[in-house]
């Protein structure tokens, strides 16, 4: 290979960026979206269910529990009297729950008898009505423990979150966005170079020339990682500035994984380029083959565990899910490096195999 070649094809390359907005668009607008729509809109912490309380019994205690759930920010409170009315306000939608405080509460818990409440869900929304069962009874269960400690028979359990002990779910997902912004960002823009040199008649007049298809690779892979690196950089400094978002990795550690994953992003785009040879075949291409395995089959979401076995082998496939698993192990836990480097190794051999497909294709396309 030919420096002074990779280097003059880069050039002409980084003119052609710099002459084409939508380029620019992708790599910052894009990314800026995906940070504020999914960093913002995406949550799995629900606060403010709207659900009534029945409250059955008006002595100082009840009363108290009932103070408990309308200072709560997890619900949105209303009091009733009646588990009728409660009833018309679920049938209706107004509410997501029902949370009953039975006659003689107050007295029960004075004489230390067993002392429950029942707590109700909206069965049509079943992920909304386990927030609700399990907010309240966690409530319920801080408010008996504080006024008899002797329930707990000596016995105290005490919670505690590693990596995450903040609880906050977008700290959880910031990974998942990081990866859905390179994949998309690093495979979109690749995959419109060789599909825009075959548009434009450039492409006959490139292998006219002695340029060899490494350095024709090399050319185009290096000015577009460069842009993807800024675009990571951008993502993370916005992350951490908007959402707060923890760090408790090396830098080392994510530039190796980041930089082996933007390669792998890059050369699937220019082989969906080589072979679709049509920009909005190939940006369709791309957007089907990393936002769907991305979004459904990475860890992002849907925790992978509870998918079908076959489900769970077949994701090992998708450069995401590897990714995934590193960057939010370096953003919540750190350097891990059993976790990092078995992932790395793999993004590493497909980096490889990536290279060899898209070394193949060209060559059958230009022959």
């Amino acid at each position: 290979m030919n420096i002074n070649t990779i280097r003059a094809l880069i050039f002409k390359e980084v003119k052609q960026i710099s002459r084409d907005i939508s380029s620019i668009l992708v790599a910052f607008v894009m990314p800026l979206s995906l940070l504020i729509i999914s960093g913002y809109g995406l949550s799995f912490d629900i606060k403010h269910i709207a659900i009534d309380v029945v409250q059955q019994d008006s002595g100082k205690l009840a009363r108290n529990l009932a103070d408990a759930y309308i200072y709560s920010d997890y619900f949105k409170t209303n009091i009733v009297h009646s588990t009728e009315e409660a009833k018309q306000h679920m049938e209706s939608g107004k509410i997501m729950g029902m949370i009953v405080i039975p006659e003689n509460f107050s007295k029960n818990i004075k004489k230390k008898k067993k002392t429950e409440i029942q707590v109700i869900g909206d069965g049509t929304d079943p992920n909304t009505a386990a927030y609700v069962e399990g907010y309240a009874t966690g409530i319920f269960g801080k408010y008996i423990e504080s006024l008899v400690p002797s329930h707990s028979s000596g016995i105290n359990v005490i919670n505690r979150l590693w990596f995450n002990p903040t609880a906050k779910s977008v700290n959880f997902i910031m990974a998942g966005i990081l990866t859905m912004i390179l994949a998309i960002v690093g495979t979109f823009l690749t995959s419109l170079v060789v599909a825009r040199e075959w548009e434009r008649g450039t492409m006959e007049a490139m292998i006219a020339t002695t340029v060899s298809i490494e350095e024709f690779i090399i050319s185009k892979i290096i000015p577009y990682f460069c842009l993807c690196v800024v675009s990571l950089v951008f993502s993370i400094l916005y992350g951490i500035f908007a959402f707060d978002m923890p760090f408790e990795g090396s830098i080392f550690a994510m530039s190796l994984v980041s930089s082996i994953f933007i390669v792998v992003s890059l050369l699937i785009g220019l082989i969906i380029s080589t072979a679709a040879k049509d920009q909005f075949v190939a940006a369709m291409g791309a957007v089907t083959v990393t936002f769907l395995p991305t979004m459904m089959l990475s860890g992002f979401i849907f925790e992978i565990k509870s998918m079908p076995i076959w489900l769970q082998f077949f994701s090992y496939i998708f450069p995401a899910r590897h990714y995934v698993s590193s960057v939010r192990t370096i953003l919540l836990a750190g350097d891990v490096w059993p976790i990092i480097l078995r992932d790395t190794a793999v993004l590493s051999t497909m980096t490889f195999a990536l290279f060899l497909v898209l070394m193949k294709k060209l060559k059958k396309n230009i022959e």
